[in-house]
């Protein structure tokens, strides 16, 4: 977490687990949890344990485990998201890549799944939460619980079949079953993140599946049509075909917060408050999810910080659309007379300025030099 932090520029962590991988990758959960004889059944070629999901010592254990991290990584500044997993393939809440295994959602009641979806909501209270989209009525109750909900393959339009596809075999009706069974499903973005992840590769969209720039056009308008935070593109290159599709959606994707206006007084008297008059927007498609601070402070020439404040607004509260706050910074009473610079930032747990505004001035430390101010 401290590594993503420290990162330029900053980065956040997205956290899954898995007990499962592929009929040959090998077993994905110790081998001392197998020998305690939990229940569950082993490839043909005994490479490759799938543990039972309802056997009572793997539940126990899954549990411990989730708390674990839960009791040292709830609610750290760094964690973007827990992605409710452990159950099926990569996590993934399926198995279809085992063939001699039935069906996960063939295999297991609702509420056998469900036990794990409680599981991270006991264990990770503070965190956003999401789930993928194929885990049935699992995922109607985590986000009846506050989760969000990502879903892969974006993109796809003929990448596994020229009859079927993601985008419109896929996506659709499991987006309409799950409103179907809560009818608030559509707005869960207001309150958790909605994450996607590409179908296989850009530069294999442009060179085997020869997707057209429309097909493109529609993928990423799609995304942000379901008010997506985050769309995973793998760390792979992008087409220059398809590049400023990508980079318009990017100014879109997620939160964008800009300060449009900011009024005050041009002079104050010592020790005269300082009333900012602000009007916001976040021209993005989605909230923040994360807590951060928006903060002024004032500096002289010298760069030293002479007054700072936090606002007590909550930004993850800033959906989409203009936001209009009035704060007061208080000013020291023997400020001393001259010009000073206004300055603001949005500020992690430790004071860091984190988030990048659509506004020009910033500053080195990452503070928005925005106005000037004398004092008489």
């Amino acid at each position: 977490f401290e590594l993503a932090s420290q990162h330029h520029p900053p980065m956040n962590v997205g956290l899954r687990f898995m007990a499962l991988d592929e009929p040959t990758s090998g077993s994905k959960i110790p081998d001392w949890l197998i020998q305690k004889g939990i229940k569950g059944e082993w490839t043909p070629d005994k490479k490759t344990f799938v543990p039972a999901l309802d056997d009572p010592v793997f539940i126990e254990y899954s549990q411990r485990l989730l708390n674990a991290f839960g009791q040292r990584y709830d609610g750290n500044s760094n964690l973007a998201y827990i992605d409710i997993g452990l159950v099926g393939s990569w996590g993934e809440w399926h198995n279809t890549n085992f063939p001699t295994i039935t069906p996960l959602l063939e295999r297991y009641t609702s509420a056998q799944l469900d036990k794990y979806v409680k599981m991270y909501f006991a264990a990770f209270p503070n965190s956003p939460k999401i789930m993928l989209i194929n885990g049935g009525d699992a995922l109607v109750s985590a986000v009846k619980q506050g989760a969000g909900w990502r879903a892969d393959c974006l993109g796809d339009w003929h990448n596994f079949s020229t009859k079927w596809s993601h985008m419109q075999d896929d996506y659709p009706q499991r987006l309409q079953n799950a409103e179907a069974l809560y009818p608030n499903f559509s707005s869960a973005w207001q309150r958790a993140p909605v994450s996607l992840e590409i179908c296989g590769y850009m530069s294999e969209w442009q060179s085997v599946q020869h997707y057209t720039r429309a097909q493109v056009q529609v993928a990423f308008d799609w995304a942000l049509a379901q008010h997506a935070s985050t769309i995973n593109l793998k760390s792979r290159s992008v087409p220059t075909e398809y590049r400023d599709i990508v980079d318009n959606a990017l100014t879109k994707l997620g939160y964008r917060f800009r300060l449009a206006s900011l009024t005050h007084e041009s002079e104050l008297a010592q020790g005269q408050s300082l009333t900012l008059n602000q009007q916001w927007f976040n021209d993005g498609v989605a909230p923040i999810y994360l807590k951060y601070d928006v903060a002024y402070r004032v500096v002289n020439d010298a760069n030293t910080v002479m007054s700072m404040g936090k606002m007590a607004y909550d930004i993850r509260t800033w959906l989409p659309g203009q936001h209009t706050s009035v704060y007061q910074l208080p000013m020291p009473k023997a400020l001393p007379a001259g010009q000073y610079h206004i300055e603001m930032a949005m500020l992690d747990a430790k004071g860091v300025s984190r988030i990048n505004l659509a506004n020009e001035g910033k500053q080195a430390d990452g503070w928005y030099r925005i106005s000037t101010v004398t004092v008489r």
